[in-house]
């Protein structure tokens, strides 16, 4: 047995093996944030329903903060090219996290959570600096790698979950949940400065720097046209973008109410909670070491389809189970871990490909406003959903994978008609 996981290992070691430079630098970085996101992400939602927020706030702090995501996303890229990948994600992280989980960490009102979910929103400027950053000096045929590995890095964080709800049982929500704000910034302050440290400039960067040292936010903005048109001549390309937008909603969803979903559709006790990401951090972890190099190598159609039918298999079981079903909730979050764990990397290797290299940063920045806009009505449809029965946002989640099965079979019947 231990040969054979040896053996299964292999592929996966090498793969990891062969990243140099910022890829390597930013994965190995990767768990100093994700480690206290996993922390406090399954308490998030309950920590402000203790402190008085009501379910349909909920869901607006939920849409205002993917409006302001949608909003910074537009000028991802002009500051990624003039100021630079790796400058730009040191100064948008520490604002965009360091700075918000402050103000959660002390935060006494529905106001706070506004403040805080707009400030986040610059977390999308670095989302197109750090895409940048990590894979533009890394061939092609790495890039699903390098995101599967980045998944592999978050989900190895899960495994600390289960302390989160120690600690909440220990203190109560409210103290613990501050407390593991409190952490978040420290521990995500240190990591975007050892990133900083450990990467350089890449080869495009700093053409893009050079080129755009006399550049305006307003130049930028009047080349988005430009750039929307080469994307609606493309349908390979609004195909891999409505699949990142329908992921994304899934993402989002499953953060902010996956924990009402379980508490209050469900009635599991809240100290409880932090045992299913811990779980399917697990699950997910095997399908990474041991199916994704392999699967990684082949067509994107069936393995998409077949995570699409595990995702919505999980939540019809959240959907259905009996109140304080807690095999069932293990069951779903199985289905869960797996089926995300195979969709996201394809949706996210899917998208980096289809972007020209040149001029990835500023049709980054088009591509990611339309995701987070585009999301953002799903985040208060939830919330009012949510109002009316805990379990209801797990009903707009299974359509949005039939949406984004659609979009799979289009993208299959486009490729084969090039």
């Amino acid at each position: 047995m231990k040969k054979l996981i040896l053996r299964r290992l292999s592929p996966t070691v090498e793969v990891l093996r062969g990243f140099q430079g910022n890829a390597r630098a930013c994965i190995t970085v990767e768990p100093l944030w994700g480690i206290p996101y996993n922390l406090f992400v399954p308490y998030a939602s309950l920590y402000m329903l203790a402190l008085g927020v009501s379910d349909r706030q909920i869901g607006t702090v939920t849409a205002v903060g993917l409006v302001f995501q949608m909003l910074f996303a537009l000028t991802g890229g002009h500051f990624t090219d003039k100021h630079g990948r790796r400058r730009t994600s040191l100064i948008f992280d520490c604002l965009a996290w360091s700075v918000s989980t402050l103000i959660w960490a002390t935060a006494r009102n529905y106001q706070a959570f506004l403040v805080a979910a707009a400030l986040n929103g610059t977390s999308k400027i670095v989302k197109n600096s750090w895409n940048c950053l990590m894979i533009e000096d890394a061939p092609p045929s790495q890039r699903v790698h390098i995101y599967t590995w980045v998944e592999v890095a978050a989900i190895l964080a899960g495994f600390f979950a289960p302390i989160a709800g120690l600690l909440v049982f220990r203190f109560g929500l409210v103290p613990a949940v501050r407390g593991l704000y409190a952490f978040a910034f420290v521990s995500m302050t240190t990591m975007f400065l050892t990133r900083h440290a450990g990467t350089r400039e890449t080869s495009i960067g700093l053409v893009k720097m050079v080129e755009n040292r006399h550049h305006s936010l307003w130049d930028s903005f009047r080349e988005l046209p430009e750039a929307l048109r080469s994307l609606a001549g493309d349908p390979l390309m609004l195909t891999a973008f409505a699949l990142a937008v329908l992921n994304n909603v899934h993402l989002v969803l499953r953060d902010t109410f996956l924990g009402i979903i379980l508490n209050r559709g469900l009635g599991l006790p809240q100290e409880t909670l932090a045992i299913f990401p811990a779980l399917g951090a697990a699950v997910s972890l095997g399908v990474y070491l041991f199916v994704m190099p392999g699967l990684g190598r082949r067509n994107p159609t069936k393995p998409l389809l077949a995570g699409l039918g595990l995702l919505t298999a999980g939540y019809g079981v959240l959907l259905v189970a009996p109140t304080g079903g807690f095999s069932s909730a293990v069951a779903a979050t199985l289905a869960v871990a797996i089926g995300a764990a195979v969709v996201t990397p394809f949706v996210n290797g899917n998208l980096a490909n289809r972007l020209p290299d040149h001029h990835r940063a500023k049709t980054l920045a088009l591509v990611y406003a339309g995701v987070y806009g585009g999301t953002a009505p799903f985040g208060r449809l939830a919330g009012d959903l949510s109002a009316l029965n805990p379990r209801l946002p797990a009903v707009l989640l299974i359509l949005v994978f039939a949406a984004a099965a659609g979009c799979v079979l289009h993208m299959r019947r486009a490729e084969n008609l090039r």
